[in-house]
């Protein structure tokens, strides 16, 4: 009899550790794709000047049709490069990571003030968790998008 609650409480902590890696049941994954500044999706390399003229402009999700959906949130990793010493007065270069939310298709204000004082070459931006809205109560993740500057 203990054997078998000692495998129940197993399986109960195995199928609880299953489910909390599953998406939420309100988003479904697909193959829609995240756009910055609706024009460059996946992978994409551009100079400083282009990326600060795209953030102007919402991020927006198109299918393999090409049609376009309003992007609802979507979160961004930005790995900033930095030249630093190390112990010994030699030059090592060092990335930063910095991590936030958003709601809605655009960068906040205080990002987009950030990007043009601090971004330079070999920084990257990750559009993470892109979620588009389709109809009313449909959302969809968007494959992430990697934006480095060149």
């Amino acid at each position: 009899m203990k054997k078998n609650n000692i495998s129940l409480l197993i399986l109960f902590i195995v199928a609880l550790g299953v489910i909390s890696f599953i998406a939420p049941s309100d988003v479904i994954s697909t193959k829609y794709k995240a756009y910055f500044g609706c024009v460059y999706t996946d992978n994409v390399q551009i100079d400083a000047q282009t990326f600060k003229q795209l953030m102007q402009q919402p991020l927006c999700a198109k299918d393999s049709a090409s049609n376009i959906f309003k992007v609802k949130s979507f979160e961004i990793t930005y790995a900033e490069r930095g030249l630093y010493q190390d112990e010994e007065g030699l030059p090592v270069i060092v990335t930063d990571y910095t991590s936030e939310s958003f709601t809605g298709d655009t960068l906040t204000s205080y990002w987009k003030k950030n990007f043009n004082e601090r971004l330079y070459k070999g920084d990257t931006v990750y559009f993470e968790r892109v979620i588009c809205g389709i109809a009313e109560k449909k959302n969809f993740l968007c494959k992430t998008l990697k934006v480095v500057i060149k």
